[in-house]
């Protein structure tokens, strides 16, 4: 299930939008569910705080408030960072700015004729579809972190091991870039990854698509950037069988 949430100072125009993105979702029969029409974007940050369901968000960037549509695009890619955003607006110049505040977006529908506002509204939740369907059935699946001030989230293909960090009740997770430290339990990881990843050691998960090379003698696994991690001898078999 996808939430909606859409941000609009224009309570008849905030009324209409929610007309079309309900009558899509009867028509097409979508996975989706409106949970939040407002003209407050502090709102929208409040209510999509504990929620469970990834979003998609119709915003205007004219709110007439403290925090304009840009910015609080920048506030709910924080917390989900794989959300899906619409920017819709009267103003069509300020379309560059959505890459100088790098929210990017979905699309970016200007408020022209009723009809076309309708259409690309419908357009748009059939592309949010399409792409979801395409995560469901695992072509990019990801890792997210939550973190009190943000939230990260990582492509299972970057990831090359998890292990315990010399910092107490921390985990530091390897990816082919970068290095992230998060608190967090290694058995509990274990159990949102997919096929893909092997426990190989009590304080290690390995990413075993990005192996290269295992010296069973040494009990050494290389991964594809020349990381190396351990793998515990009551492991070696399971190791063999996921490789063979």
């Amino acid at each position: 299930m996808l939430d909606i949430y859409i941000c609009e100072d224009n309570r008849k125009q905030l009324d209409l939008f929610t007309g079309y993105i309900n009558d899509t979702i009867l028509i097409e029969s979508l996975d989706m569910q409106v949970v939040l029409g407002t003209s407050d974007p502090n709102e929208v940050l409040k209510k999509i705080e504990g929620s469970q369901n990834m979003g998609i968000f119709f915003l205007d960037i004219d709110l007439k408030s403290t925090m304009n549509g840009l910015t609080l695009a920048q506030k709910i890619r924080k917390i989900q960072p794989r959300c899906y955003i619409i920017f819709i607006t009267s103003h069509s110049e300020m379309g560059f700015l959505t890459f100088q505040y790098k929210v990017e977006p979905l699309d970016f529908i200007i408020k022209n004729t009723t009809e076309d506002v309708r259409r690309k509204i419908h357009e748009c939740l059939l592309n949010v579809q399409e792409k979801d369907i395409s995560l469901v059935n695992g072509q990019r699946k990801s890792f997210l972190i939550r973190q009190p001030d943000r939230s990260i989230s990582v492509d299972y293909e970057e990831i090359l091991f998890f292990e315990t960090s010399d910092n107490i009740h921390k985990i530091a997770l390897h990816a082919q870039q970068r290095l992230l430290e998060f608190t967090g339990q290694l058995n509990d990881i274990a159990k949102e990854l997919d096929h893909r990843f092997y426990r190989c050691h009590r304080s290690y998960i390995v990413n075993t698509d990005n192996i290269v090379e295992v010296d069973y003698n040494k009990l050494i696994i290389r991964m594809k950037n020349g990381e190396m991690c351990p793998v515990a001898t009551r492991k070696k078999k399971g190791l063999k069988n996921i490789l063979a």
